[in-house]
């Protein structure tokens, strides 16, 4: 896939991520998607064949995201990226009053710091 244009989506096992993905790969791009289990990563990839590259991590990993982003480069070569779809993240139910902190603390931390920080 030399000629690819090149697309990272997070979180794309389910969902607005999956379906982004669908897409995507539909017309022409190559999508490097994150899951956290092995057993989307294979089902993304029989769904979508070689136009979909898998990563089994948790985008609050910051080692596993900085070995993703060096696959990533790895791959695309010289080539840049043409999006990043920060779709990963997490709904914690419930009125804010009523959530424990350490429950509205998480969401922060999957749905905020790590689109900020990419």
């Amino acid at each position: 896939m030399t000629n690819s244009k090149d697309v990272v989506v997070t979180g794309v096992s389910n969902g607005i991520g999956w379906g982004t993905t669908k897409v995507l790969v539909s017309k022409g791009f190559r999508v490097f998607g994150s899951v956290r289990k092995q057993a989307d990563a294979d089902r993304l990839q029989s769904e979508f064949g070689n136009a979909f590259v898998p990563f089994i991590m948790d985008i609050t990993d910051a080692d596993a995201v900085h070995q993703a982003a060096q696959k990533v480069g790895s791959m695309t070569g010289d080539r840049n990226l043409v999006g990043l779809v920060n779709n990963a993240g997490i709904v914690v139910i419930g009125p804010l009053l009523s959530l424990k902190p350490s429950e509205y603390k998480r969401q922060l931390e999957v749905n905020i710091v790590p689109p900020a920080a990419s």
